[in-house]
């Protein structure tokens, strides 16, 4: 039976990872599926990078996220995007039903475009490439985020506290789940005074910090090169956070999206609402940790979520957890 006939009537959303897709090794059972390999293969042929991102991918010795950000940032990006992008084509290959939409999470936009198909995968690693040489011209200062159990007003109290001026919210992920962004030597007072609390927080594997104004220059030059990026009608709808979970369609909304995680705040929380407000029940990963699909959950009063790729995950395991997860959605609460 098909769910999606079956009197359910629900809407998928397919949610794009960040900078969390990578997972050394993860896609190895998948490596011989075609959706996967063809991914793979386009990636490492246009990358111009002396380091395999299909081997990462597929290895599970490869190097760990938190040494290949410092070692080879560029490679770092190339295989968080390769992963969501041949994640996503195997959730595809594998749904009884085309998906509704899609949704990335901060840089987990461009594999979003790339997956609705208004980028080619090739423009994508284009895309990196030309990221990675303005965030490397830019000489920008040592920065970086801090992932925290605070809510929105929480945090603000504190940075106000703090008189850490230079410290942003970056991301309000969750109720609970709030990012700072900001210079490394400001990060860590913030880190421990938000323990002396009696919350949690922890650094972020990243290359420097997002969704900060310290990055509005790097944001505008990148938005102005992406002018040049021919765009493609997508086939598959794409909402961004960008525009608050709304729909994206003209090519403006789309350049904003895939620009907007350098330097603007990511209302990950907000998004969610309005997609759900919008009619959308089904909402399913494809990351390898699941960690959108939690982020849903805490986010959502009754969400119907689901996270295929979380590891270890072979074609079978997908499509069991597809299958159940579907099914659990079409089913009368």
């Amino acid at each position: 039976m098909n769910p999606r006939t079956s009197g359910g009537g629900f809407r998928t959303v397919l949610m794009c990872p960040g900078q969390g897709a990578y997972l050394p090794g993860a896609l190895g059972p998948l490596r011989d599926h075609p959706p996967v390999s063809a991914v793979l293969e386009m990636v490492d042929a246009h990358a111009g990078v002396n380091v395999s991102v299909a081997t990462l991918l597929t290895e599970p010795g490869s190097t760990p996220p938190e040494e290949l950000v410092v070692t080879h940032p560029l490679v770092f990006d190339l295989a968080t995007y390769t992963a969501a992008v041949a994640a996503a084509s195997v959730v595809r290959d594998l749904l009884p039903a085309p998906a509704d939409a899609v949704i990335g999470h901060s840089v987990g936009d461009l594999a979003a475009l790339t997956v609705a198909g208004a980028l080619t995968i090739r423009q994508g690693v284009q895309l990196l490439t030309i990221r990675d040489r303005l965030l490397r011209d830019a000489r920008l200062p040592r920065a970086g985020l801090l992932v925290t159990d605070m809510t929105w007003n929480q945090a603000t109290a504190l940075l106000h506290e703090a008189h850490s001026p230079r410290v942003r919210i970056a991301a309000h992920n969750a109720p609970t789940q709030t990012v700072l962004a900001g210079p490394g030597p400001d990060l860590a007072p913030l880190q421990q005074a938000a323990r002396a609390r009696g919350h949690r927080a922890a650094p972020l594997t990243s290359r420097t910090a997002f969704h900060h104004p310290l990055l509005a220059e790097v944001q505008r030059t990148f938005r102005r090169l992406l002018q040049s990026q021919p765009l493609r009608r997508p086939v598959l709808p794409i909402h961004t956070t960008a525009t608050d979970g709304r729909r994206a369609d003209a090519p403006a909304q789309l350049r904003t999206a895939a620009a907007s995680h350098l330097a603007d705040p990511l209302h990950f929380t907000r998004a969610l609402h309005t997609l759900h407000q919008a009619g959308f029940t089904t909402y399913i990963d494809t990351g390898p940790r699941a960690v959108l699909s939690t982020l849903t959950k805490t986010n959502l009063p009754t969400p119907h979520t689901c996270a295929p790729l979380r590891t270890p995950a072979n074609l079978n395991r997908i499509h069991d957890r597809l299958t159940t997860g579907l099914v659990t959605a079409d089913s009368p609460t």
